[in-house]
C-alpha cells in the first residue's frame, strides 16, 4: 500500500485536501469517504481512516478520504483561479453543496483511470449520500455505505423542546431568507455558533437535510415532507451499519428500530443486494472497533464486485 497527500477541486473550484491509499497491485476500484460534521474531518481521526485504508487496499480497493467543505467549524477556503475566498466549515455549509465536493472527488479518480467507484458516508456523510443520489441524474457509484446515519431534525427537536425548536427554526429561516445568511445564531438559541443558513438547513423538517426522520416515524410528524423521501429513491446497493451503542439513534427508539425503519424503506428493487449491520460494542464513531468496522465495510464492498 502507498499513501499520498493530494489536493482535489470541487466542481465549483474549492481546493480540498485529501489522502489516497493505493494497493500495491493495480486496480480499477476506488472508494470515497465522506466525513461527518466539523472536526470529524478526515485528518482528525487517523486511526479510523487508517483502518479503512488498510482493509480496503487489502481487497484491492483504493481509498480516497478528503476534507469536504464542511470540515472544521469555520474554514476559509481558496477558490482555484480566483482571489475570492469561500466561507466553509460545518457552521456555514449547505448540505446540497455536497454534490460539488463529491463530483470533484469522482473527477479526480476518473482522471486516475478508476472505473468502479463506491461512496462511504459517516454520520452527516450518510445524509449527503442520500442528497447526492437524489440530486444527481445518474450516480457514478456502484455501491453506497451509510455508517451511523442520524436524525438531526428529530435530535434538535428533542433537545430543544417544541416551543424553543419552533422559535429557533423561525429565527434561522427569517435571517437566512432576509439577506443575512451568515449571521451567527444567538447563544440562547440552541444553535450557536451555526450561521442562520446552516441552522435552517439542519433544522428544517421539509429540507434537504432531513433524510433519516426516525423521530417522525417513532413519535410524531414535524413536517410535511414524505418520510425517507431521498433514501427511498436510492437504486444503488447499500450497506447500512450502526454501532451497537450509537448515542444518536435515540430518536428512533434505538439502533435496532433504526435498522428496521431503513430496511422497511429500502426500495424493493435493491433489497436483496443491501446489508444491515450492527458493530457490537461500538458507539456512533465506532471508537475502539475501527478494525471490525473497516473489515465489515471492506468485506461488503468486495462481495460480488
Amino acid at each position: 500500500m502507498t499513501l499520498e497527500f493530494i489536493q482535489l477541486l470541487s466542481t465549483d473550484k474549492l481546493k480540498l485536501p485529501g489522502l489516497i491509499y493505493t494497493p500495491d497491485k493495480p486496480t480499477k476500484r476506488a472508494a470515497i469517504w465522506l466525513h461527518g460534521m466539523g472536526d470529524n474531518g478526515m485528518f482528525y481521526n487517523p486511526s479510523r481512516i487508517n483502518a479503512l485504508g488498510e482493509a480496503l487496499t487489502d481487497r484491492g480497493i483504493t481509498f480516497l478520504s478528503f476534507n469536504n467543505r464542511g470540515a472544521h467549524d469555520k474554514k476559509i477556503l481558496s477558490i482555484d483561479g480566483s482571489d475570492e475566498q469561500y466561507i466553509g466549515g460545518t457552521h456555514y455549509e449547505l448540505i446540497r453543496d455536497c454534490v460539488h465536493d463529491i463530483d470533484g472527488a469522482v473527477a479526480y479518480l476518473r482522471s486516475k483511470k478508476y472505473t468502479e467507484l463506491y461512496l462511504i458516508g459517516h454520520s452527516t456523510g450518510a445524509n449527503k449520500i442520500c442528497v447526492y443520489d437524489q440530486k444527481t441524474e445518474q450516480t457514478p457509484f456502484s455501491k453506497y455505505v451509510l455508517a451511523g446515519p442520524g436524525d438531526d431534525v428529530g435530535g434538535q427537536y428533542t433537545a430543544l423542546g417544541e416551543s424553543a425548536f419552533s422559535a429557533t427554526l423561525a429565527l434561522a429561516k427569517e435571517r437566512a431568507k432576509s439577506g443575512n445568511p451568515y449571521d451567527v445564531m444567538p447563544i440562547d438559541s440552541g444553535m450557536h455558533p451555526f450561521s442562520a443558513q446552516s441552522a435552517y438547513d439542519i433544522m428544517n423538517p421539509n429540507g434537504d437535510y432531513n433524510t433519516f426522520p426516525f423521530y417522525e416515524v417513532a413519535t410524531k410528524r414535524l413536517g410535511s415532507k414524505a418520510l425517507f423521501e431521498a433514501y427511498r429513491k436510492i437504486r444503488t446497493p447499500t450497506l447500512v451499519v450502526f454501532g451497537e451503542n450509537d448515542e444518536f439513534a435515540g430518536t428512533a427508539g434505538g439502533v435496532s428500530d433504526a435498522l428496521i425503519m431503513l430496511e422497511d424503506n429500502t426500495h424493493e428493487s435493491i433489497i436483496d443486494d443491501c446489508g444491515f449491520l450492527t458493530i457490537a460494542g461500538a458507539d456512533h464513531g465506532f471508537h475502539g472497533t475501527y478494525d471490525r468496522f473497516a473489515t465489515s465495510v471492506a468485506d461488503w464492498l468486495d462481495e460480488r464486485h
